[in-house]
């Protein structure tokens, strides 16, 4: 059996996870995440054009947060929560509150802050770095009920009748706020879309390496 790790809880890791599943289903599967929960902390872009974005399987339930035909934004921290907890369920190890403090090539990753000792090392056949990055640009958001239709750019809809906008210096509009959040990244329209694609090429390069 071939042991993986994945190193780190993002969207991308999180898909990485289940593309890698879908194709070795036999993979001892971990997912070392330092956060003490997957999804729920923190909030990025959840606009998409289309829906859905991931096979079916992938994700547990989103309930009340679910996409209806007319949204065109999804709660991101809510949708990898689902994902993860699919993951989970197929058999995924998720390390959490586990921070690594060392990666070698040959495979081995020593980690601190989880299980019995707080400390360790895991020896992986083959790992995929999906910690996250700080790229260069950093956007402000918010979420409001708009009380009228209008067309504002880097903008989603929500299946509860809420708005998700994003911008990097003056909010285009001034409502009342439900909430508000900061992510850095290069494109809030296609972050989440971004994210996923990126997630499925990681795990087929993986996967190449092994059944070569």
């Amino acid at each position: 059996m071939t042991r993986i790790g994945i190193l780190g809880g993002s969207m991308q890791g999180i898909v990485c996870g289940h593309r890698i599943l879908d194709i070795l289903p036999d993979a001892d599967l971990h997912l070392i995440h330092e956060p003490a929960e997957m999804g729920l902390i923190g909030e990025g872009p959840g606009i998409f054009a289309n829906w859905p974005l991931a096979p079916g399987h992938w994700v547990s339930g989103l309930g009340e947060q679910a996409p209806d035909e007319t949204s065109t934004a999804v709660r991101r921290s809510w949708l990898e929560k689902a994902m993860a907890t699919s993951l989970s369920f197929r058999g995924c190890t998720i390390h959490l509150r586990t921070r690594i403090t060392d990666h070698e090539e040959d495979g081995n990753v020593s980690f601190v802050g989880a299980g019995p000792l707080g400390e360790g090392t895991i020896r992986f056949d083959r790992t995929m770095d999906a910690l996250d990055r700080e790229p260069s640009s950093v956007w402000e958001g918010g979420v409001f009920f708009p009380t009228e239709k209008k067309n504002i750019e880097n903008s989603g809809n929500r299946s509860d009748g809420s708005v998700e906008v994003w911008w990097r210096e003056t909010p285009p509009i001034t409502p009342t706020w439900i909430q508000r959040m900061s992510w850095a990244g290069e494109d809030p329209k296609s972050s989440l879309l971004d994210d996923i694609n990126e997630g499925i090429l990681a795990a087929d390069r993986l996967v190449d390496t092994i059944i070569q």
